[in-house]
């Protein structure tokens, strides 16, 4: 049986692309028509997969070459930025500022959810609502050309940020809900170890293009050394796996790879991996349990509406430097969240913090806000540029 599930699981992988291509649906990630495809054959819908431990072992790695990817799409070369000569902020300062505003905006709309009685954990509602989803808007970025312009760049490193800080956030809160002090303290371990790690391989990595060969790929070999030795080191610690695997990609990203190393891992975690964590969500999912449950379904909208008002911050900081439109995109563009969402429910689940009905409702409000906000932001986009170019 787990062999039949795992076999079910990669032809719904396969599927899904070619059924959107057949039926020419370009408007849902595909990582979200991945979790649908999940909820069709999984406890919602045909209930023909019985997740078991291969196939969750294998949605534990999709998740962390997930993570582990979007650490590596951190170009580190914008914090080195400095303020504009005219004294305008740098694209680094306008990230800052806007994620603290997200920040204090997600702390003011938890304490709401919190004495309406609507969610009943202030932290772990906060640590939700601020997440960003880094690897759904690097891609969008990409396809429209923005990423090599300032505008680009202020957007990639607000949603970095929204992917990182949360996930720290999510550590220490893991670790001390679990009564694991002393793996709190030790949450700077990981950070040494991975700086002992960029250090001793930033000498030998050059050595690797004498040496390397088509039987060899050294490069993702050490790469995935780099994921195991992060991911162990923070699990040894009480830290959660994922923020392992983000500093490993960091770490990766500073050794300089080649350009082909990151299209290889990418060829990998896409191909494989990250289907079968997004598939064996919707297969987890079970809707029927959670339409049972009104509170849960009241969810939905409430937390599909905390995820764009939290963001919506975004267009007060931006907007002197990119105007008016410009600046409701991006903020439209930052609710989009799925990426972390998962895991940090997954979490809340396993420390009894939410209920399955619940874990179900908010992860449909981040379904809805992958499907939602990138069409929005690019029909705004399409507007100011059209604009922008009638005026000059």
């Amino acid at each position: 049986m787990s062999k039949f599930s795992v076999l079910i699981t990669l032809f719904a992988a396969l599927a899904t692309p070619l059924i959107m291509a057949r039926f020419r649906i370009t408007r849902i990630p595909g990582t979200v028509a991945e979790i649908i495809m999940g909820i069709i054959i999984g406890k919602t819908g045909f209930d023909i997969i019985q997740p078991s431990d291969t196939l969750t072992y294998l949605a534990n790695l999709g998740v962390i070459m997930l993570i582990f990817l979007g650490g590596m799409e951190i170009d580190f070369s914008l914090f080195e930025k400095k303020g504009d000569s005219d004294g305008k902020k740098s694209p680094l300062g306008l990230a800052f500022g806007s994620f603290m505003s997200v920040l204090a905006m997600s702390i003011v709309l938890s304490l709401i959810l919190y004495y309406t009685g609507l969610f009943n954990n202030i932290i772990l509602s906060t640590i939700l609502v601020s997440t960003i989803a880094l690897g759904v808007i690097i891609s969008l970025l990409t396809e429209v050309g923005l990423l090599k312009i300032e505008y680009g760049q202020t957007l990639l490193l607000i949603s970095a940020m929204g992917e990182f800080i949360p996930l720290v956030a999510l550590t220490i809160y893991s670790a001390i809900q679990q009564k694991n002090y002393f793996s709190a303290l030790l949450l700077p371990t990981i950070f040494i170890v991975a700086i002992i790690l960029l250090s001793r391989f930033k000498k030998v990595y050059s050595f690797f293009d004498k040496v390397d060969k088509s039987t060899t790929q050294l490069d993702i070999r050490l790469a995935f050394f780099l994921i195991f030795t992060l991911v162990t080191v923070a699990e040894q610690i009480g830290a959660e796996s994922i923020l392992g695997a983000f500093l490993a990609g960091a770490v990766m990203k500073l050794l300089n790879p080649k350009p082909d190393t990151q299209e290889k891992l990418s060829s990998m975690a896409y191909g494989f991996f990250v289907p079968i964590f997004f598939i064996v969500t919707g297969v987890n999912l079970n809707l029927r349990t959670m339409l049972q449950d009104k509170q849960a379904i009241i969810l939905i909208p409430i937390f599909f509406i905390a995820f764009i008002l939290a963001k919506s911050i975004i267009f007060l900081i931006l907007r002197h430097r990119f105007g008016s439109k410009f600046s409701f995109a991006a903020a439209i563009l930052m609710s989009t969240t799925i990426t972390l969402v998962l895991p940090i429910l997954q979490v809340g689940q396993n420390l009894k913090i939410i209920t399955e009905a619940q874990n179900g409702a908010i992860t449909l409000a981040a379904i809805i806000t992958c499907i939602v906000c990138p069409m929005i932001f690019n029909k705004i986009l399409a507007s100011a540029k059209s604009e922008k170019s009638n005026a000059e």
